[in-house]
């Protein structure tokens, strides 16, 4: 069983200095997120209003926009709102005590969990993405040949 830790003052005192940066940080990506809503809208109505190009199918623009409103969600709102939880957790530690300090270390677990989760899952899109493009390429060289 793993001893008693105690928690310093020094230690409370360097969580709450950060509770404004969290904050700061969380609200910022609301922002983004809100940035990322409306230029996936703006270009699903962008290239909806565009006629068919010969090259490119009709329905490339809204699925374009809709895989950029996804991206605001998952990359953006998600973590944003782990943050926030995190900091406003972070703001009971003074009057909570013990209690608050592992709620907030419990949000910031979660954010840190999320964050891996969405770090993984991009190395493999990005992975999946190179292979797509090198197969588009090859086959599209043995096309004109």
């Amino acid at each position: 069983m793993p001893e008693q830790m105690l928690v310093s003052e020094n230690m409370i005192n360097s969580l709450n200095a950060t509770r404004p940066w969290v904050k700061f940080l969380a609200i910022l990506g609301f922002v983004f997120t809100g940035l990322a809503v409306l230029g996936g809208l703006g270009m699903m109505a962008a290239f909806s209003a565009m006629p068919a190009n010969k090259g490119m199918p009709g329905f490339f623009g809204p699925v374009l926009g809709i895989i950029y409103l996804l991206m605001g969600v998952f990359m953006y709102l998600i973590p944003c709102i782990y943050l926030l939880r995190y900091g406003q957790a972070i703001d009971g530690i003074p009057s909570t005590g013990q209690a608050a300090l592992e709620t907030a270390l419990e949000k910031q677990k979660s954010f840190w969990k999320y964050m891996g989760i969405l770090a993984i899952v991009m190395i493999v899109l990005y992975v999946v993405l190179i292979l797509v493009v090198i197969a588009a390429a090859i086959f599209g060289a043995l096309h004109h040949m």
